[in-house]
């Protein structure tokens, strides 16, 4: 094979690891599910940064975490929207929220064993960052943990903009890959109904956001 040819080769395949490059440093993946043991691996103050349309963040009776989790939208325009399905947190682990890409000024919620997914509601940031501070000793007891549902949106209505994406019924735009995946993205939860061409629902599946 001469010079040439391997000159050409090199630069063809060169998009393909710039891609590879991008994905490992913005922490891209297809599958949206996280649970804190597999991103709070290491010692204390360890920080991951994953850049998501939307994800689902569990946890389930974790010892000895003491991390920041940040996500970021693909987007400056996105802000995200913070939904708990589960929130039953033991009374020394802590759970914080900030508005940014870095855990300090006030936090939004900082949540504990008194906090139940009903009081706190749907969270939204101003920024296109989330934080979140995730500590827990080392006895948390069975059934503690939580499942939190976060989903990069745009709030078009005020702004008069027009979705390209899916349009959620209460005017949210989210990603069309969170639809159809049997998590509420949207907050009504139209992303998972007719509304979203989803097979075997129905309209009357879509509720709304507390």
């Amino acid at each position: 094979m001469s010079n040439i040819q391997l000159v050409h080769r090199s630069f063809a395949i060169l998009p393909f690891l710039l891609l590879l490059l991008f994905i490992w440093m913005h922490g891209a993946f297809a599958d949206p599910n996280f649970n804190t043991s597999s991103l709070c691996m290491t010692g204390p103050h360890y920080t991951i940064f994953r850049t998501i349309d939307g994800a689902v963040l569990t946890s389930e009776s974790e010892n000895n975490r003491d991390c920041f989790i940040v996500f970021q939208t693909d987007s400056i325009l996105k802000r995200f929207m913070l939904r708990f399905e589960k929130l039953a947190l033991d009374c020394n682990d802590h759970l914080k929220v900030f508005d940014g890409s870095q855990p300090i000024g006030n936090h939004k919620v900082d949540l504990s064993c008194g906090s139940t997914h009903t009081d706190v509601g749907t969270i939204f940031t101003l920024t296109n960052f989330v934080t979140l501070e995730y500590t827990t000793d080392n006895s948390s007891p069975a059934e503690t943990g939580f499942k939190l549902i976060i989903t990069a949106y745009k709030d078009i209505q005020p702004l008069g903009l027009k979705c390209r994406d899916f349009e959620c019924l209460n005017s949210f735009c989210i990603s069309s890959n969170l639809t159809c995946d049997g998590v509420n993205h949207c907050g009504d939860n139209s992303d998972e109904t007719s509304h979203a061409s989803c097979i075997g629902s129905t309209l009357s599946s879509a509720v709304t956001a507390p």
